[in-house]
């Protein structure tokens, strides 16, 4: 199992500074990066390259099984003013941005530190190599009802690294303890995990993942008392909807 960074504490006075986040700073703790998180959320597992895992991979595929060519044209990144790096969506225009975001294209060693706790940056960077991880993109945000959302896109040199990781997260859920649970969505082939217990900010947490082609997605949900999985699914649709538009 491999460990994401959460937000935590620090980010409780990230938001205060923003303007307009009151509400947000009240229920903070979000889940993707940074270095000295307070709170911790756990995704991740055997077969797996979880976002958000807990604690170190296992039952993990070696060897040259994965292609690192050159990059398809599948679902290719859009430059369209509503899409940012990688076709990240636009921010909604009533959040505020994560202070974290680059709005920019991610090296491997960018990525892996944004969205990976520090015990398992090592592992996931190794995994990412070998499947031929070409880029990534990440952004979060607070919405004006307190919640947070993550989106992260990780571009492959083919469709096989992609499925390979995305198998790898994907299967991971399973391997959380209860009372996480398992769900799919038929729309967009996506497989997500819910947890209900609270974080030390009073968050639930949703993770749901979807391949589009040579791209990973995944997104986060933050959302006090409990659990919001129509939130993250809504938005993992959205986004691999606008993916396969600019393919």
């Amino acid at each position: 199992m491999r460990k994401l960074i959460v937000h935590g504490a620090w980010l409780v006075a990230v938001a205060a500074s923003v303007a307009g986040c009151g509400s947000a700073a009240a229920t903070s703790a979000s889940g993707s990066p940074t270095i000295g998180s307070s709170a911790t959320v756990q995704p991740s597992g055997a077969s797996t390259a979880a976002s958000n895992p807990s604690a170190a991979p296992t039952n993990i595929p070696s060897g040259g099984q994965y292609s690192t060519g050159t990059p398809s044209a599948t679902a290719s990144a859009s430059s369209a003013a509503d899409t940012g790096p990688l076709g990240l969506l636009a921010i909604p225009s009533t959040a505020n941005a994560w202070t974290t975001n680059t709005n920019a294209r991610m090296s491997l060693d960018a990525y892996i530190k944004q969205v990976y706790d520090s015990s398992s940056q090592a592992d996931e960077k190794s995994l990412y190599t070998q499947r031929g991880f070409v880029s990534g993109a990440f952004e979060g945000w607070f919405n004006d009802d307190g919640s947070q959302q993550t989106i992260a896109i990780a571009h492959f040199a083919s469709s096989s690294g992609a499925t390979y990781a995305f198998g790898d997260l994907s299967g991971s859920f399973s391997q959380e303890p209860a009372p996480s649970t398992v769900f799919t969505d038929s729309a967009d082939g996506a497989v997500g995990s819910v947890d209900p217990k609270l974080d030390s900010q009073g968050n639930a947490f949703v993770d749901i993942t979807a391949r589009v082609g040579d791209y990973l997605v995944e997104v986060h949900e933050f959302s006090a008392a409990t659990p919001n999985r129509s939130a993250a699914k809504a938005l993992l649709l959205k986004q691999v909807e606008s993916l396969k538009g600019d393919s």
